[in-house]
């Protein structure tokens, strides 16, 4: 073809275009294509949304009863945050892939792999106490923080991470089970 009988037709599509994206330029044809998008975006993609509902963990169920999870409600928000916690523990590589490069191929590839939840419970209540090797007070949090960023070879999230905030509540509704408190356990007298 020489370029005159491709230069025609293109003039003779360029108004039909014009005309066709006019009738598209209408407020409701955009606010319905958001629409579209939005619903396949939550439902039809498979990339996960937010919800409010946590993906049951093997093993939950189980640590629920024995660590007395329901103490603080069946179905409530620190539940909920306890149970996001417990999956970010035992299945870091899983539930919190952005804070670590190790993959289940990996010999530790959880916080599981060096920590128990006792050692969480522990860690939590002699937190915010002077470290000598840093030189200044350090947070439960900015402990946890540590940990994604040196042994799990991961990003170092924000302090206001709902990660580092769940891990925090792990650790808290295990201590309460253990009745630890500042450096002294409690009797049941």
């Amino acid at each position: 073809m020489d370029g005159t009988g491709r230069r025609s037709v293109d003039r003779a599509l360029k108004p039909a275009i014009r005309a066709h994206l006019r009738r598209l330029n209408h407020p409701l044809f955009a606010a319905a294509a958001v629409a579209v998008f939005v619903l396949w975006a939550h439902f039809g993609s498979g990339v996960q949304a937010f919800r409010a509902h946590i993906l049951r963990a093997p093993g939950w169920q189980q640590f629920r009863e024995s660590y007395g999870v329901d103490d603080f409600g069946e179905d409530g928000y620190f539940a909920r945050a306890a149970q996001n916690g417990y999956n970010l523990f035992y299945y870091t590589n899983e539930f919190g892939w952005r804070f670590t490069r190790r993959t289940a191929r990996d010999a530790i590839h959880a916080c599981a792999g060096c920590h128990t939840v006792e050692d969480l419970a522990y860690a939590f209540v002699n937190s915010d106490r002077y470290d000598p090797k840093l030189g200044k007070r350090v947070s439960f949090e900015e402990r946890v923080m540590r940990c994604y960023a040196g042994h799990m070879d991961g990003f170092v999230p924000t302090l206001y991470e709902p990660a580092v905030r769940d891990i925090r509540i792990l650790a808290r509704a295990v201590a309460y089970h253990l009745q630890l408190g500042e450096g002294a356990r409690r009797g049941k007298g």
